[in-house]
């Protein structure tokens, strides 16, 4: 189903390339055979990196793709348009939606919303095109935004032309304020209060909650892009405009005001990705350095990681420290499924593979063990001993995939030492009965070994192991079936108590009393069973 979804992603996105940007077939089949292009669709696909893919021509007619805003091309020389050629000629430029955003606001609007145009309109039609104008005039403002990587909160006309009009100081007493401009003030404020929710209710480990295992360049990525756009909504709200709709807020004592009277999220931005920065330089080298060569660069990393923890503001929480620690192990999990290469594991040489193995068992190992040197550290970090703030949470939330990779490697460890046995002589007395028995293992077990190679099963993939857990299903299907069913013994009383028409209430509880206490023992029965269903993590 995945792979019917990506084809059919990646087609679509071949249309609009045929449609939008009139890309040839050649040229789509060149763009699309590049690695670096493909990897840029798949992150972009799985979300890993961005939101937003941008598709553009080059010179020769080549396609790209990429993930940075797109800048204006340059303008055109001006030249007259004669009347008599009567020739319109109208440019597809790269820009076409902020070419097209440009037209809609400052063409269609000034041109829809002028009242000298619709006269002889009915002021219903009138009103109902101004009320169209305004909500397809915000759409547009806000996907601007959205195309340019940032979060832009629209102005309506009928407030951004009162404010012009609305004087800067008049007392409250004698300030004839519009109750409808008031209105629209608020509707304004509540949607402004949505756009900025949706990004502060970004979480950088949402890709970990679902199941994905990205690295810590995503992390860095995603406080810089917060950053940006937490930033350019403060450079708005501080605007003149802005702060005239929130003087007449004030003046008004709305309860809308206090929804941006403090701004603290620019400030945990700012202050995580000032201390995310030193990070960057060691995961390049963790990147290009080779994995047996990976150890030497895990002690500074975790020195870093425990000054960021104990100088940062905002970073020092341990949800955002598990989170970087995830990000970190799945890197060097990454790293080390390039260096085994899981499909050639079990066909390359004996003493090579055991080598693959040692050495990354070594690397998973050491990164582990130094978690637990530098947790035992952080209060050496800290200069004021009041304010220390250890590393309490499990381990398990940071090491559960590494783990599960350590177990599976610790079986291939020791099945590589099962092909050994091939050359064991036993001497004694019983010596070649044992020899013989030990060979017979060994011709059991190379069956077994010529299977594994011959097939298509990814050994490090812990995941795979399903037979099990389906054989659990079923037999978990059939027992819930049981869990509503009233015992054998108590049936005929609960047929009594069904046919009563009332529950059967306690001796001592009036009526009204007694209805209650049998509403909620029913409902501690019936979620008690529900919370167990939520432990199960294939729910």
């Amino acid at each position: 189903v995945e792979e019917e979804e990506l084809n059919s992603s990646i087609t679509w996105m071949e249309w609009l390339a045929f449609c939008v940007l009139r890309v040839k077939t050649d040229k789509w089949n060149r763009f699309i055979a590049a690695d670096e292009n493909q990897k840029i669709i798949l992150d972009f696909l799985d979300h890993i990196f961005t939101s937003r893919l941008l598709l553009f021509t080059g010179p020769g007619g080549t396609l790209h793709a990429g993930d940075s805003q797109v800048r204006h091309a340059p303008e055109q020389k001006r030249s007259k348009l004669r009347r008599k050629k009567r020739v319109h000629q109208l440019r597809y430029l790269s820009t076409r939606i902020f070419e097209a955003a440009s037209v809609f606001l400052q063409v269609l609007v000034c041109v829809l919303s002028n009242g000298l145009n619709h006269e002889d309109w009915p002021q219903v039609v009138s009103d109902d095109i101004h009320r169209h104008l305004e909500r397809l005039r915000s759409k547009v403002v806000t996907l601007r935004g959205q195309a340019e990587g940032r979060t832009l909160l629209p102005l309506p006309l009928c407030v951004e032309r009162c404010l012009t009009r609305v004087p800067k100081a008049t007392h409250v007493a004698g300030w004839p304020l519009d109750h409808g401009l008031l209105y629209s003030i608020e509707t304004l404020i509540v949607q402004w209060s949505g756009q900025i929710w949706n990004v502060l209710r970004k979480d950088s480990g949402l890709l970990l909650l679902q199941g994905d295992h990205p690295g810590p360049n995503v992390e860095l990525q995603f406080w810089a892009t917060q950053r940006e756009n937490l930033l350019g909504i403060q450079a708005q709200i501080q605007s003149s405009k802005v702060e005239q709709i929130m003087e007449i807020l004030r003046r008004v004592k709305s309860s809308y005001y206090s929804a941006f009277k403090d701004v603290c999220a620019v400030l945990e931005a700012e202050d995580i990705d000032l201390y995310l920065r030193p990070l960057r330089r060691q995961i390049t080298n963790l990147e290009e350095r080779g994995f047996p060569l990976m150890e030497t660069l895990l002690p500074p990393l975790f020195h870093t990681l425990c000054l960021i923890w104990s100088h940062s503001k905002y970073y020092c929480t341990p949800q955002r420290m598990v989170v970087l620690l995830q990000e970190f192990s799945n890197l060097i999990i990454e790293k080390a499924f390039a260096y085994l290469i899981p499909e050639e594991l079990f066909k390359m040489e004996l003493e090579e593979g055991m080598e693959r193995v040692q050495i990354s068992i070594s690397v998973l190992r050491t990164f582990k063990e130094l978690f637990h040197t530098y947790r035992l550290q952080i209060p050496n970090y800290y200069k004021n001993t009041q304010d220390i703030k250890l590393w309490d949470f499990p381990e398990t939330l940071v090491f559960k995939r590494s783990d599960c990779i350590m177990e599976r490697l610790l079986m291939i460890e020791v099945s590589l030492d099962f092909l050994k046995l091939e050359k064991v002589e036993l001497g004694g007395s019983r010596g070649k009965i044992l020899s013989e028995m030990v060979f017979g293992m060994s011709e059991e077990f190379h069956d077994r070994w010529r299977t594994l190679r011959e097939s298509k099963y990814d050994p490090l993939d812990y995941s795979n192991d399903v037979r099990l857990p389906e054989t659990l299903a079923v037999v978990f299907d059939v027992t819930l079936l049981f869990i509503y069913q009233p015992p054998k013994g108590c049936k005929s009383h609960f047929v009594f108590q069904l046919q009563s028409g009332w529950a059967i209430l306690g001796k001592n509880l009036p009526p009204v009393a007694g209805n209650l206490k049998w509403s909620q023992e029913l409902r501690n029965r019936i979620l008690t069973n529900r919370s167990n269903f939520c432990q199960l993590a294939h729910a």
